[in-house]
């Protein structure tokens, strides 16, 4: 074979600089088209990841409140004791407290609350001016000069909750109203709403509606001793109540959607 002719052979066996820059485009093209769909994949996990755990953390609140509601405790003859207080914040959300024998939220640390404490749930800020829900827990039968007992501490039950609204049921006429003044009186039934979330204005917060039963209101209703004005037990109207949002714009009011 003559020298020309095995160059003329090496060179065809080669690839020419066109022929390696195509390789490397069409080599670009499916790295990019692989981590696309990864980063596509990854980012669909995260937010599913990032859904349920709201959801469970809404679902875990909730639960504590409904919790908390139904194992509420009022006795007639001592009614100044077991009051319902309820308090209308506007702009910075509703305030609830009642006597209650349950031990949610309750830390080691103010376990002399155990068994009977009274509660007051409302929204707090934070130092950052973070608005969270939070529980304060006291002992019910807590004199009020009494100073060997702690201070009355704040404690988290939900971050990133920017809206708390409480609404009341009658006991006589099944009625729901956004207020409660008859203290010494309690309740039927509690409906809570509550917004997850931050107001940001780039998502709009969760808002979640529950109502919740109180059973003492029937016993008391409906049993040896009825509070003045009480004749009887309405029926169950929880299962007529509504999803409902917060209009932060108005002041925190509430309405039906």
């Amino acid at each position: 074979m003559s020298p020309s002719s095995q160059s003329s052979a090496n060179s065809r066996s080669g690839f020419t600089l066109l022929e390696v820059l195509l390789a490397v485009a069409v080599l670009g093209m499916l790295v990019m088209c692989v981590y696309g769909t990864w980063n596509a994949a990854l980012t669909s996990w995260r937010r599913g990841s990032q859904v349920t755990e709201d959801f469970q953390r809404e679902r875990i609140v909730m639960d504590a409140l409904t919790e908390l509601t139904k194992s509420a405790i009022f006795f007639a003859s001592s009614p100044s004791l077991y009051t319902f207080v309820a308090t209308k914040n506007p702009g910075i959300g509703d305030s609830i407290s009642f006597v209650t024998a349950s031990d949610a939220y309750l830390p080691p640390s103010e376990a002399i609350a155990a068994g009977m404490r009274r509660v007051v749930i409302s929204l707090e800020q934070d130092e950052y001016r973070r608005t969270y829900l939070a529980i304060v827990n006291e002992p019910a039968l807590r004199p009020n000069d009494d100073s060997s007992l702690p201070p009355l501490q704040a404690h988290v039950i939900s971050m990133d909750v920017s809206g708390f609204n409480v609404r009341y049921r009658d006991p006589r006429d099944g009625n729901w109203s956004d207020t409660w003044e008859e203290e010494q009186m309690p309740p039927s039934a509690v409906e809570y709403t509550i917004a997850f979330g931050e107001r940001d204005g780039r998502t709009p917060p969760v808002v979640v509606t529950r109502a919740v039963e109180i059973p003492v209101a029937a016993t008391i209703a409906g049993g040896g001793a009825p509070l003045p004005g009480m004749p009887g037990f309405t029926a169950n109207t929880t299962n007529q109540v509504q999803r409902r949002s917060i209009d932060f714009n108005s002041g925190g009011t509430l309405s039906s959607q």
